[in-house]
């Protein structure tokens, strides 16, 4: 063989050794990172570079959770390829990581779809990580929703209520959009200064479909794991199915965000916008240092958290209305004591109803919005109990589990507002308020220095509408039973919600319907200050 010939051989050897080397050194690596780190919380086997992806279901995944609690405890690591993930399946757990050690453990995820194509730049504060742009952004919405802030927004609640009645009288078969109409239109006028006065008025169904589509993209299964296996990223658009989704998320939200800024500043100019939070944010903007798309994302962050989960709470209630009838006689009997047959409940009337409130309150606890919890991110090595848990780890409070512990709840998977009523806790022991050990009343709006900061404008929009609905109707199951399993009544997502369900609605007798159908006259020059 000749010299040259030899050394060809001798290049391609060396080339195919190194490519060899380089593909072991890479499948290696993939391995290592798949195992489970020492000290880890316990958890299932996990399969070489895959971990636990296999074995976590594309959507509910907090009922599986919630299921593994019964083999590994309360606490539990699964490897979801290369990435550490904890679930939180008892409060205590959230007490001690979330609210005792907020400083580490108040960071977001950063995932290829939500932060690079869907919300690129830091724009979405449910996604910002911990650190200064999450807190500029933060303190803006915190003074929107300051006490006094959120009470001025009363006198829209008790309308649109007025409203939803009246919807509700005239259409009971179209329930399901007269609730959401209901939450979405609250929101357009606390935020934008507008109203939505039906459902199908085009800025109510735009915010539903922005939302509909933004909270599936970001659903557990809704797109390959491409941040276990970044090679992902590679596939062009044209082959990914799933990119395409994420841009046209991208485009319509954005789309509509920029467009409600541009009409509110118009109004705002015209002098015909009554006040409102972007009002107050387009009038601090250059002092919070917001351009126009983080200023457009954080209106639109306002009009998201306070729409869906306030609609789907309130579909829960009427669910659990028509299959435990007993509590809404209850129900009725307090708002006929407290406001008499000739008028309805009003904000002025939330603190005199404490059956409403614990009515409220386990309809949050027992079909819990947000389910499965939102993800929070460690920013540095800690040790709990025991365990390791490595800087990077993503951990979630699986609120479904805390929600439903039999060791803290007695008979938790049935609705049973009289556990709020004995204790403020809802819980079989009481609650030693005096030990301050952060203890929450319930886990759906959050923990920790991410907690929800609109949870007084949803509980007021909450109670406001159980009461008024409690007191005009009468509830009854349509044909075909009550079902109530969160696996087959509920959506699957992001957030839950019940699937449309057959009811009957009927006035409570002919003088409930006039003051209905009066009260609703009476709101309506209320109604023209919103005008768009």
């Amino acid at each position: 063989m000749s010299t040259t010939g030899m050394l060809d051989l001798s290049r391609g050897t060396v080339g195919l050794c190194v490519v060899v080397v380089l593909a072991v050194s890479t499948l290696s690596s993939f391995f290592l990172a798949s195992c489970r780190p020492r000290n880890f919380p316990p958890g299932p086997r996990t399969v070489p570079f895959l971990g636990n992806i296999a074995q976590v279901p594309k959507s509910k995944g907090f009922l599986k959770f919630h299921d593994l609690g019964a083999t590994f405890g309360s606490i539990i690591g699964l490897k979801l390829g290369s990435q550490n993930f904890v679930i939180l399946n008892n409060y205590k757990h959230v007490r001690e990581l979330f609210d005792k050690r907020g400083s580490i453990y108040s960071s977001r995820p950063r995932t290829y779809v939500a932060n690079t194509l869907v919300c690129p730049g830091d724009i979405h504060l449910l996604l910002l990580p911990y650190g200064p742009a999450w807190r500029v952004q933060r303190r803006v919405v915190q003074s929107l929703l300051a006490v006094n802030r959120v009470d001025a927004v009363l006198p829209v609640q008790d309308a649109e209520a007025t409203q939803t009645l009246s919807d509700l009288l005239r259409d009971p078969a179209g329930y399901y959009d007269h609730v959401r109409r209901y939450t979405t239109a609250v929101v357009l006028a606390a935020v934008y200064g507008v109203r939505g006065a039906r459902f199908d008025s085009p800025n109510v169904r735009a915010l539903y479909a922005a939302q509909d589509d933004f909270t599936a993209v970001l659903e557990q299964g809704a797109t390959p794991p491409v941040d276990a296996f970044p090679f992902l990223k590679m596939v062009p658009a044209p082959l990914a199915a799933w990119k395409r989704r994420a841009a046209r998320v991208r485009r319509e939200q954005m789309r509509l965000y920029l467009s409600l800024v541009a009409g509110t500043r118009e109004r705002i100019r015209e002098g015909r916008s009554p006040d409102c939070f972007l009002g107050e944010m387009l009038r601090d903007q250059e002092k919070n240092g917001l351009d126009d798309e983080h200023l457009a994302y954080l209106a639109g962050n306002l009009m998201e958290a306070g729409s869906d989960t306030t609609a789907s709470t309130l579909l829960s209630f009427l669910l659990a209305m028509i299959k435990y009838p007993n509590e809404f006689r209850k129900a009725q009997d307090e708002v006929d004591r407290v406001c008499g047959p000739l008028r309805s409940p009003t904000s002025e009337d939330i603190g005199r109803l404490p059956f409403i409130e614990a009515c409220m309150n386990e309809t949050l606890r027992w079909r819990p919005v947000a389910a499965g919890g939102i993800p929070h991110m460690l920013t540095q090595d800690d040790t709990y109990q025991g365990y390791h848990l490595p800087k990077g780890t993503v951990l979630v409070a699986n609120t479904w589990a805390i929600h439903h512990d039999e060791d803290e709840y007695e008979n938790p998977a049935e609705f049973a507002p009289d556990r709020f009523v004995r204790d403020k806790y809802g819980t079989r022991d009481p609650v030693d308020e005096s030990a301050d050990d952060h203890r929450r009343v319930l886990y759906g709006f959050g923990a920790g220095r991410r907690v929800c900061p609109g949870q007084r404008l949803a509980r007021n929009s909450l109670i406001l509408n159980m009461a008024k609905i409690a007191w005009g109707f009468d509830l009854s199951p349509g044909e075909g039973g009550v079902d109530v399993d969160v696996g087959t009544a509920y959506t699957d997502g992001f957030l839950i919600a019940p699937k449309k369900f057959p009811i009957t609605i009927r006035p409570r007798s002919e003088r409930h319907a006039a003051v209905i159908e009066e009260e609703q006259r009476r709101a309506e020059p209320f109604f023209a200050k919103y005008a768009a």
